[in-house]
């Protein structure tokens, strides 16, 4: 999952460096609001917490799929046809990062 916002000023996104699983963990990381600043057009802005949003990373996505389709080459030379179970694998990936994104797009701290 990828945070991000965007600038006021250019409405280009600008990607929030943090490992926070959820919105109350961004705010106990940098606060009720903090200052972004904007790659493109060098803004520096305060943003609310609630200003930030989540996305899927589909580099992770890419990741699983990339896992499925060697294990289940793997699996299919070692096992027969049992080895494409592991076509799981991206679905799983997948839906880990959506339930991630939507968990912390629910999720709204009161402003004060």
């Amino acid at each position: 999952m990828k945070l991000i916002t965007r600038c006021s000023s250019c409405k280009k996104d600008i990607r929030i460096k943090s490992s926070a699983a959820t919105r109350p963990d961004l705010q106990m990381e940098k606060g009720d609001e903090f200052n972004v600043n904007c790659q493109n057009c060098g803004k520096i802005e305060k943003k609310h917490v609630n200003d930030i949003k989540a996305e899927p990373n589909n580099t992770l996505i890419l990741i699983g799929v990339g896992i499925g389709i060697i294990s289940a080459i793997i699996l299919w030379n070692m096992f027969g046809a049992i080895g494409t179970v592991s076509g799981i694998i991206p679905v799983i990936f997948w839906y880990q990062q959506m339930d991630a994104t939507k968990g912390f797009n629910s999720y709204m701290i009161r402003r004060k």
